[in-house]
Parts: C-alpha cells; structure tokens; sequence
C-alpha cells in the first residue's frame, strides 16, 4: 500500500463507494451457500474530518455491520473504502492492518462483553499501545492515566488495577471510550455507547464524547436506533432500512423535513414530552421484511402506506433533492 499525504483539500476521513456486505446462508454444516443475507447493499457516502455521521434505523438494518466493515473487522463483499486518500478495501499485510488500527477504533455497545474481565483497567486500556509497541511502561502508565481522568474516572491512579467488575456501567463504558482514544485515533465508530445505560448515566456519556470530539477534532460515525440521540449528537443522518440508505441529510433538515415514509414513521414514533403537542401519525404495515436475496424492488415497499406499482418493480436510486437532502423514493423521483 503506497504512502499517500493523509490530508486533501475537502479534508474527507473516509469515503465509502458501493459498498456491499453479503454472508452467506448454509442450510447444513458442510452445504454449501446458496442463498445470501445482504447486510450491507450499495452503500454511498463520505465523512469529512471532525463530522459526526449518526447510522439510524431498526436492529437488522445494517448499522453495525457498516462499522465494522468499514473498520475492516469484516470483510466487504464488494465496494471500496478509502481512508485518509488510501484504499482499504483489501489489506492483506499485517503493517497495513496496524496502520489502519492505529488511525481508526471502535466503541462498542456492551461494556460489560468488550472488556476482558481477567485484565485490569490498565491493561485493557494500554492494549493499543502495547500492540502499537508505543512508549515504555512508565510513559503507558502515565497516558493510560491521562486518558482515564479526561474521560471522567478520576482519581484515575485509584483505579489502574481494578478490574472490571469492580466497575459501575457507566464507568465500564467510560473505559471502553478510553480504551478506544488512547492512540488518538482520527476516526471513531460508536455502535450504540449508552444503550446498555441508565438514563442519567447515558447524557454524561453522550456530553463526554461530544466533549472529546470537538476536543480532539475526531470524525465519529455514530450508530443508534434513537433519532433523538441522533440529534443531540450528529451533524448528518443517514437512515437505512434494509442494508439500504433510504435518506440522508444534515440533521435538523432530516428531523424537520422528512421526506421517506420510513423516516416520517420512525420521527412519528419519539415520544414528545408534551400532553397538548398533536403528531400526525405514519402507519406502517407488519414487520421489518427479510434480507436473504430480497428482489429487486423498493426494501419498504410491503410495509409502505404511499407504495405504487413502480416500487414493486424497480429499486429508487438515492436521489438529491436539494442542499445536499437525499432520498430514495419514487415519490420523489421522476418516474
């Protein structure tokens, strides 16, 4: 892989071209695949440096499959991704892959699986380094201190060899965020931080991240199932369905404006802390459809209250409908 300048112009983190993530379905142990679950299908989409990208839409949609893939925990079916103006899609060297590991890392959405429970804070959090062969033990302990105080576990010192049990939730995911920033990596994917959280503890955790990537100019691509975390914490949304991106847009416009069905009955759905506030209410039919070799035709077209004859034939191509506002519907295409 060449050395490339990891700046340009438009100062774009990483850039995603039709990006796609199949798994195979075996009926049998030893059968072989015939049938493919399509994760990931024909993803487009760019992240500049210091952006906040919110992935939204129901468990199945694709959301945390397009994190890892696009950390390449997963391998793409097809597509591209570029990362800091070099190609990833493909890395077969163990240098490339430590690179990439070492610009880019994960939060992940349970702290009580993602944290060894054999380890103690300091060296779950001092992994990175470790693998990154960075620094000697004193100046490992010293960051993994540093860290540990800017994400909130203070005095940082008393906590170096707990071990995660030892923890309440929060400050198990408070680790967890640390762990992922101790290299100050350039590009976070948070796959559902605060789910796992009481409500309280989930907007320090919400304030605490929008601290640091402003803090730290990090690009964050931000997975959750909850349009209003969505709003509090991204300047883009992308709503999938179905492996798709259906819509997506700077934040507000999506929550003011939006345009498909899918969107309209998620936004429908967020409860209003207001008795008199009156919400015209998007009714969509049965359950989320299946991703095994769905045909070639509109992902919401069963569950669609607006659905025409053309969405029962063709896919809609993700169109821009203006300042940057994309949709994928034939309500708004031409056809």
């Amino acid at each position: 892989m060449p050395e490339v300048e990891t700046s340009n112009a438009t100062d774009v983190v990483i850039k995603v071209e039709h990006l796609k993530k199949y798994f195979p379905v075996r009926r049998g142990t030893f059968a072989r695949a015939k049938q493919f679950l399509h994760a990931v299908d024909d993803l487009n989409f760019e992240v500049k440096k210091g952006e906040v990208i919110a992935l939204v839409g129901e468990s199945g949609c694709g959301k945390t499959t397009t994190g890892k893939t696009l950390l390449r925990l997963y391998e793409p079916t097809d597509g591209k991704i570029t990362f800091l103006n070099r190609d990833v899609t493909c890395i077969h060297s163990a240098q490339d892959r430590k690179w990439l590991h070492s610009k880019s890392q994960m939060i992940f959405q349970d702290p009580f699986e993602s944290l060894n429970p054999r380890k103690t804070i300091f060296d779950i959090v001092s992994e990175p380094m470790n693998v990154q062969n960075e620094g000697n033990l004193k100046q490992r302990e010293k960051k993994v201190m540093d860290i540990l105080n800017r994400v909130g576990i203070s005095p940082p010192d008393t906590f170096l060899w707990r071990y995660p049990h030892e923890l309440s939730g929060g400050q198990r995911q408070r680790v967890a965020i640390a762990r992922a920033l101790v290299m100050n990596p350039e590009f976070v994917v948070a796959d559902e931080p605060t789910s796992m959280l009481d409500v309280s503890i989930r907007t320090q955790v919400m304030t605490l991240m929008m601290e640091l990537i402003h803090e730290m100019h990090m690009t964050f691509i931000y997975i959750t199932h909850d349009l209003a975390v969505a709003r509090y914490m991204a300047d883009y949304i992308s709503v999938m369905y179905l492996g798709k991106m259906v819509e997506y847009g700077k934040t507000e416009e999506i929550i003011q404006n939006p345009l498909h069905p899918y969107t309209k009955a998620l936004i429908s759905a967020v409860p209003v802390p207001d008795p008199e506030f009156k919400r015209k209410s998007i009714q969509i039919k049965g359950g989320i459809g299946k991703a095994i070799d769905p045909p070639k035709r509109c992902r919401f077209y069963e569950r669609c209250p607006f659905a025409k004859d053309i969405c029962a034939k063709e896919e809609p191509m993700l169109i821009d409908v203006g300042e940057g506002h994309k949709v994928a519907c034939f309500l708004y295409s031409k056809n």
